[in-house]
């Protein structure tokens, strides 16, 4: 979502997404580094109020402003140009221009490594032949490059403050009230030609004006917007053949350094009887070799050292031809009419927008009570957390009690097991007493039955006579019997 708030400094109406809100800024119109504010945040209506509002549902829309403020006056100098002027200066920067300035801040580097003439940093720069001047002036165009594109890409931030499309000329941007619009538009101290987001709109509002007709206007902005993308990524081009060049010059380097080492070398052989000869073509193969050594190290150095800002650079200009997209389909698009839905008083669709152009006046008060509303159920639903966590700890305490009954329990269980156990184990030390004792008392049956038998097989067929005697007593009557 985007809001408005006016410069500090000068005045002027500035439009800026929510997420900006804290950031700091650039003003377009006088070019002071501003705060950008909170998006504005309305004060919940009464109850009264809320009626009110839902009263005007159905009524005829409020009438907007007949007049609005003058743009300012074009100078000479700020004289505007058809949309299409300027397309390859939004992004890319003149090659002539950068060259120049490479060459200067080259020379400026030059200058600066001098006193160090006699040190390593010195020998890599100037010491080392042709190659390393060649890198230096590659680097500087490199930077040059970046840093003219830096400021582009500034410029093309500061635009993006601008209202182009204010409400106060209309809601809807109407076959009456384009014209209105590209006044405004043309009104701003910027040339289309140098802002993605001010020539996009520009465009759409012209082709717009001609045709009258949303979907052709969406589908121009569409392809627009692969034009601008495709002017972005042709702009790096020429940084990319420095980062393929840079690392090429190292290894030419690499190889006059290899050269120069393996012929001074090979041309000494044939005087190989006078060390001085062969000492003073060892100094000749060690620097070769330094000359090549050194000459990679410094192209592999400065093409990791233009790379990175190079794609950092791109991703910021990638980015920002994002915005311009969010930007034309949420305040452009968005508010064109072309009179293609208005087709008979009962259409759902004109109904629709009756009540939308109703509400229009009330939005910021719906917002607050859906705001309200929200920290409403923000706060019911914070009650019931908190709720819901003190049953969970009286939970968690009974639990714990429970716990404590279990252990409890569960130590009496053992006690009673170790009694039990100690029963058991006394029942059958007395049971195996029982069973030795009937064990005795079988065994004198037995005895006793055997003796018995054997009466028995010595009497035979013997009569034998019993004599019982009857005896008188107090339970008992004494009888003899003989």
């Amino acid at each position: 979502m985007y809001f408005t708030f006016p410069c500090p400094s000068c005045g002027k109406k500035l439009k800026v997404r929510d997420e900006a809100a804290g950031r700091k800024a650039n003003c377009p119109y006088c070019k002071t580094s501003v705060v950008v504010p909170s998006p504005p945040d309305e004060t919940p209506p009464e109850a009264e109020d809320f009626r009110e509002a839902f009263k005007g549902i159905g009524a005829a829309p409020t009438s907007r402003p007949a007049s609005r403020p003058e743009p300012e006056k074009k100078t000479e100098s700020g004289a505007r140009g058809g949309p299409s002027s300027g397309l390859a200066d939004r992004t890319d920067v003149n090659i002539l221009r950068s060259a120049l300035v490479g060459l200067a801040l080259s020379a400026g580097f030059l200058v600066l490594v001098a006193p160090f003439y006699k040190f390593y940093l010195g020998e890599l720069f100037l010491k080392r032949g042709w190659v390393p001047f060649a890198l230096v002036f590659l680097m500087g165009w490199s930077v040059a490059i970046l840093l003219l594109k830096s400021r582009k890409l500034q410029r093309q931030r500061a635009s993006m403050l601008f209202d182009l499309l204010p409400s106060e000329i209309a809601d809807d941007i109407t076959a009456q009230s384009v014209d209105k619009f590209v006044e405004h538009i043309q009104g701003l101290p910027v040339e289309p030609g140098e802002s993605f987001l001010v020539g996009r709109v520009l465009r759409g509002l012209e082709h717009f004006r001609v045709r009258r007709s949303n979907p052709e206007v969406a589908s121009m902005l569409a392809s627009h917007s692969e034009i601008d993308a495709n002017a972005v990524q042709s702009s790096y081009t020429l940084l990319n053949v420095f980062i393929w060049a840079i690392p090429i010059l190292g290894f030419i380097g690499t190889v006059i350094g290899i050269s120069a080492a393996v012929g001074g070398f090979s041309g000494s052989l044939e005087q190989a009887e006078d060390i001085s000869v062969l000492k003073d073509s060892l100094n000749n193969v060690t620097g070769g070799l330094a000359t090549a050594f050194d000459t990679t190290l410094v192209a592999l150095v400065m093409s990791m050292l233009v790379m990175f800002p190079s794609s950092s650079m791109q991703k910021a200009e990638e980015d920002l031809l994002n915005w311009v997209d969010e930007y034309c389909n949420e305040n452009l698009i968005k508010r064109l009419n072309d009179g293609g839905d208005l087709a008979s008083p009962g259409d759902p669709a004109t109904v629709r927008r009756a009540i939308d152009e109703a509400l229009a006046p009330h939005h910021a008060e719906l917002r607050a009570i859906g705001a309200k509303l929200t920290e409403q159920i923000v706060e019911g639903w914070t009650e019931i957390n908190k709720r819901i966590e003190s049953r969970q700890t009286e939970t968690l305490e009974q639990i714990h009690d429970l716990d404590a009954m279990a252990a409890s329990f569960l130590k009496t269980l053992t006690v009673l097991a170790e009694k039990t156990d100690g029963v058991h184990r006394q029942a059958a030390a007395a049971m195996g007493q029982s069973a030795e004792s009937i064990r005795g008392y079988v065994g004198a049956l037995e005895r006793g039955l055997r003796g018995l038998n054997d009466v028995l097989a010595q009497l035979g067929e013997k009569q034998v006579v019993v004599h019982t005697r009857r005896r008188r007593g107090w339970f008992f009557r004494r009888n003899d019997r003989g």
